[in-house]
């Protein structure tokens, strides 16, 4: 059902119809432009194998330059080694490439963990095309697989 007074009642809480044009002398053009270059963020799951494995990371053909990333490990329910929610329990460790350069090379995950920085992520900036290949392998030691949450970075 439309409500015939939502434009008069969005008039007297003076909320624009575009929020961005809250920004005292900025162009709907100008918000937009400063829009495009805000942070964004793309989330993955992973459940690594036992062993080798290797994975694409597909971002938007937007984006243009990688901030950087943070990951965490899932523990498995009533796992007695799992003393922290976000520790890899089994993988030995991670490589992360950017358009075939090795940008992080036999790392603990551990170390792009919450609890090994201290800032929202692991600041990693790299130049983006928008037809970029991002891959992240791991190396699984243990003899379950494990899931891992990464999150990409990026404007």
């Amino acid at each position: 059902m439309k409500n015939d007074n939502f434009n008069e009642e969005m008039h007297y809480l003076n909320a624009p119809q575009f929020p961005g044009m809250q920004i005292p002398g900025k162009t709907i053009e100008q918000v937009r432009s400063i829009i495009k270059r805000q942070k964004r963020l793309k989330g993955y799951s992973f459940t690594a194998p036992v062993g080798s494995s290797s994975f694409n990371l597909d971002l938007s053909g937007t984006a243009r330059i990688l901030l950087g990333v943070a990951m965490y490990g899932v523990p498995k329910p009533g796992d007695p080694a799992a003393n922290c929610c976000t520790s890899f329990l089994s993988i030995e460790s991670v490589q992360f490439s950017v358009n075939n350069e090795i940008v992080i090379d036999t790392l603990d995950p551990n170390f792009l963990s919450f609890g090994f920085n201290n800032n929202e992520y692991y600041y990693i900036p790299r130049p983006l095309s928008g037809t970029d290949q991002l891959t992240m392998k791991f190396e699984n030691t243990g003899l379950n697989a494990e899931v891992c949450k990464v999150v990409l970075y990026y404007i």
